[in-house]
């Protein structure tokens, strides 16, 4: 895997030592025989080999400039401090070699003011995208062909994820991981960086995989769901709380979240249960309980599948941590 971070003025270095930290954790958890088969391969791409001026006056030495070859995988466009209009001044070239890049079907990261790089390339036309939220009203008046959504804190659509936030960008990262390197890792991840990364945060709308993701019957069903994990529930179920057919429900669910709504919601029961084993010393049948699994035997089978540890062995893993940094 290729993964391409870009340096220039007022960037935010915490946009890109996380994501870097994170890749690169997740990477070394592999396999060694993949870790040599496909390695993954992080470089500091600015517009000419000198550090541009960053924030907290630190400086990151750039790999190589916009004219060198380097067919990225993923492109991540960290935040700016302040204004970002000074920075496309300052940054020649960059829009043109993002253009060229995902035309190769590169994916783009882009976060708070890190947006205005695709949205200046034109690459987000007629797209929902977010942005910091300081910046909505001059982000909406400066580009009025972009769907700005002011209530998500992540979007996507084809290909170009928009992240209002450093810790969304740890979410959309921990997202990636789990797509390149499976859940165990992804795990492992999540619990080692568990205080960038806080999926209790994730709004209704937060969504991955959807073009136009926001429609208001499915937003109002995945609040439904994660407002009633403990209920058995069926997707007819769902499908009657937000008033849509069945049918419908289903395929328009699918369109825009990328699930089914059973795979969304086992997804939803995991994720709480994780929180719950980190942060309650509940007893693993009352975890199952509260998160909709009767079963306590099931819902281990459940856990592993998606997780590749045990609920026990998850919560063990997380103490473990918890001990040693206060150790």
């Amino acid at each position: 895997m290729n993964v391409a971070f870009v340096l220039y003025p007022r960037a935010l270095i915490t946009g890109i030592s996380l994501p870097v930290e994170m890749l690169t954790s997740a990477a070394i958890l592999r396999d060694r025989k993949l870790q040599k088969e496909a390695p993954l391969n992080i470089r500091l791409i600015a517009a000419t080999h000198e550090s541009p001026p960053l924030t907290g006056g630190l400086t990151l030495q750039p790999d190589m400039t916009f004219a060198d070859n380097f067919n990225a995988d993923i492109i991540v466009l960290p935040p700016m401090w302040g204004n970002p209009l000074s920075a496309l001044k300052q940054t020649p070239g960059l829009t043109q070699w993002l253009i060229d890049n995902y035309q190769r079907s590169c994916q783009i990261i882009a976060t708070g003011t890190g947006v205005v790089w695709p949205a200046q390339a034109g690459l987000l036309d007629n797209q929902v995208a977010t942005t910091h939220w300081y910046y909505y009203d001059k982000f909406a008046a400066r580009y009025p062909k972009i769907k700005l959504n002011r209530q998500a804190s992540i979007t996507a659509a084809d290909g170009i994820y928009c992240t209002a936030s450093i810790n969304s960008q740890a979410e959309m990262l921990l997202y990636l991981i789990t797509e390149n390197f499976g859940q165990r890792i992804a795990s492992i991840i999540e619990t080692q960086y568990g205080h960038e990364v806080s999926r209790t945060s994730q709004q209704p709308f937060y969504q991955i995989g959807g073009q136009l993701q926001f429609d208001e019957s499915i937003a109002l069903a995945q609040d439904w769901m994660k407002r009633n994990l403990a209920l058995s529930m069926t997707s007819q179920t769902i499908a009657n709380q937000c008033g849509l057919p069945l049918r419908t429900f289903n395929r328009k669910f699918k369109e825009q979240v990328g699930q089914t709504p059973h795979q969304y919601l086992q997804q939803q029961r995991i994720n709480t249960a994780q929180q719950l084993l980190r942060d309650f010393s509940m007893s693993i049948q009352d975890v199952a309980e509260q998160v909709g699994y009767k079963d306590s035997y099931l819902f281990s089978v459940r856990f592993k599948q998606i997780c590749q540890i045990t609920p026990s062995e998850y919560r063990h893993m997380v103490k473990a941590k918890i001990y040693n940094a206060s150790a």
